[in-house]
């Protein structure tokens, strides 16, 4: 016979299933509790890696834009030929001028112009770059951009530069301020032939500070600028470690095997320089007509009057202290001919030439250290003469291997000047 089975017993089996069906309820529903919590916390850090992501963009954004601004208009001031014997408001007009004849051309403004507001007396005047405070310069379409204001603080410019960013709605924000000074440094030029330049053979400009020390070949530096009114002509083997600037109407010929380190672009405003003028009578002593192919000179420092100066053959002159020359009518120096200037500065031995010295020349394989200025002579440098300080001159014509070296410890002829940063003055501000 089959075992009977009691209903206690089935009764107790089907409590035990439900208790089971429960817990596995409860469990699934603690399940989905926990994983909703890990979704939402995956939502959340997401969401946040996001956000921290989009102001680590917009912060890089704002830093590109600034230091964008600051190379554009470190470029630019430091490019401008402010004339000398101007005014602290006329200078700053003139900057503005000049500026405005750079910049409003260009695809950088993108049609916008430049606003401009003069200096007084009481409030310092302003040059907006764009003008309105709506406009910025984009550094990509729709991306960041940035816009500077020059202040006038004369001697100095103080200039802020703001970006500005998208945000992730769209709308545009100033992001970033700085702060930073621009004072006056001298145009450096090596060579300057006012009506034309020519640099031909192997001759080749570079630069040094004498203020620093001696002139070294493998520590020459590249502000070897050239510039004229008229046109340059590099060609040949010649190379200007530097920049070549020339007339805003005339030209430019590089050769293809002549070398240029620095940029070619016209002026902006034509380079003047006045004429010379004997000091009043009784400050100088007149040597009248020099000539010398031997021997050896000491000479005290001083101002001179030279009426013809002719150096040739071994002839040797060394100078105790520093001394001005004042060249009336001819200047011809040749052969090995070894001149001392005073603890060997350019800044120690400077030759004016008066409007009665048409031309000069120079040539052999001497060596000059000294400052010419001679704006109505037209020089012609041949031969291996080497020349550290500067030549100004109406026209310039060198073909010499021995090398141009500018003294940048030179001040700025005729009181030129274009404009600098000063490290030290970058200042964060609220933008």
């Amino acid at each position: 016979m089959g075992q009977r089975v009691s209903g206690d017993t089935v009764g107790t089996a089907g409590r035990h299933a439900r208790r089971r069906r429960g817990v596995a309820s409860l469990l699934a529903m603690l399940y989905l509790v926990v994983f909703a919590a890990l979704a939402l916390g995956f939502y959340a850090t997401t969401n946040v890696a996001s956000q921290l992501s989009a102001n680590e963009r917009r912060g890089l954004e704002a830093q590109y834009a600034v230091d964008s601004g600051i190379q554009l208009l470190r470029y630019h001031l430091n490019a401008v030929n402010i004339p000398g014997g101007l005014t602290s408001i006329q200078a700053f007009e003139e900057l503005y001028t000049q500026l405005a004849a750079r910049l409003e051309p260009t695809g950088n403004l993108n049609g916008l112009k430049l606003g401009y507001r003069a200096s007084t007396a009481t409030v310092p005047g302003e040059i907006r770059i764009p003008d309105k405070a709506t406009d910025s310069i984009a550094l990509t379409p729709g991306g960041p951009g940035f816009r500077a204001v020059i202040y006038d603080a004369s001697p100095n410019l103080t200039v802020k530069f703001t970006s500005y960013t998208r945000s992730a709605t769209g709308s545009v924000g100033a992001a970033r301020a700085v702060k930073l000074t621009f004072q006056r440094a001298p145009k450096p030029y090596a060579l300057v032939g006012i009506n034309s330049l020519t640099f031909s053979g192997n001759a080749y400009s570079d630069s040094y500070d004498a203020s620093k020390g001696a002139y070294d070949p493998t520590k020459a530096r590249a502000a070897g600028s050239v510039g004229s009114n008229g046109n340059i002509t590099i060609k040949d083997f010649a190379k200007v470690n530097g920049d070549v600037r020339y007339g805003k109407t005339s030209t430019v010929t590089i050769a293809p095997t002549a070398q240029v380190k620095g940029m070619a672009a016209p002026v902006t405003t034509p380079i003047a320089y006045p004429s010379v003028t004997l000091p009043p009578a009784g400050t100088y002593t007149d040597l009248g007509d020099v000539n010398m192919t031997s021997g050896t000179s000491t000479m005290a420092g001083g101002t001179y009057v030279i009426n013809n100066l002719t150096l040739g053959g071994t002839a040797k002159i060394t100078w105790t202290s520093p001394v001005k020359l004042y060249i009336k009518s001819s200047y011809n120096v040749s052969g090995g001919v070894v001149i001392s200037t005073y603890q060997n500065l350019p800044i120690n031995r400077q030759l004016y030439f008066l409007p009665t010295c048409t031309t000069a020349t120079w040539s052999g394989t001497n060596v000059c250290v000294g400052d010419l200025y001679a704006p109505d002579t037209n020089f012609v440098v041949s031969g291996s003469v080497e020349k550290l300080g500067r030549i100004i001159a109406r026209s310039i014509d060198n073909s010499s291997s021995g090398g141009m070296h500018y003294d940048e410890s030179l001040p700025a002829p005729n009181g030129q000047i274009s404009y600098a940063p000063v490290p030290s003055s970058y200042l964060e501000v609220a933008p």
